[in-house]
């Protein structure tokens, strides 16, 4: 055999392997690694965010009543509003389902004077469940206890003074403005009530506010 029929065997023996990897089937598999998956999507497009832990708090604005009457104060030269912040843990049951430890706590100026101000704070702790009407709309209940109080400084230090313990019930809803798998951001209204026997009165508060949520 010539060098010639020498080279030409020897590059087909190099070749050959090349030329099989370029043949339909041949060849090792994509890499299946976490960052070549998408995330799992759900009919209707809800995020899956099923046996995550759901973590979150928001921040509100808005008014208080007793009974049918609206809180004021009438040694103020402006009109008080009040303030909302709650919190809340628990799971995600489903897509669309979460079941949900929440404390929530509003409060709105009644009186002032020299020492400043005295509110009145109405805080709840409940069991709720968060229910998603779409991958971004959802609707909230809850129900729990309520405390009644005053907070005032009484020109030493501030002071909380207990009015009476309660039931709390409470609703919502919420839109995700910023709506992912992992975090979202809400455009959310609040109510809240609570009911008193020592004065046969119940409080409700209602707010407007944002909320920010990881999951």
């Amino acid at each position: 055999m010539s060098n010639r029929s020498h080279l030409i065997a020897f590059a087909a023996i190099l070749l050959a392997p090349a030329v099989a990897a370029a043949q339909p089937g041949y060849g090792p598999p994509p890499p299946q690694g976490y960052y070549s998956q998408p995330a799992p999507a759900t009919a209707g497009g809800f995020h899956d965010r099923t046996g995550r832990m759901a973590l979150g708090f928001s921040v509100g604005l808005g008014g208080m009543q007793v009974g049918d009457d609206d809180v004021t104060c009438a040694s103020c030269d402006y009109e008080p509003i009040a303030g909302e912040f709650d919190f809340h843990i628990g799971g995600m049951l489903s897509p669309r389902f979460a079941l949900l430890f929440e404390v929530q706590g509003n409060a709105q100026t009644v009186e002032e004077n020299n020492y400043g101000a005295t509110s009145l704070v109405q805080a709840t702790a409940m069991v709720a469940g968060q229910y998603w009407l779409t991958p971004q709309l959802w609707v909230k209940g809850g129900i729990g206890a309520a405390s009644l109080s005053y907070s005032y400084d009484d020109g030493y230090e501030a002071q909380s003074e207990n009015i009476d313990e309660g039931m709390a019930i409470m609703g919502g809803v919420g839109y995700e403005v910023l709506s992912a798998r992992n975090f979202s951001i809400d455009l959310q209204g609040r109510l809240v009530s609570g009911s008193y026997e020592s004065f046969d009165q119940s409080v409700t508060a209602g707010t407007v506010g944002v909320g920010f949520n990881w999951y």
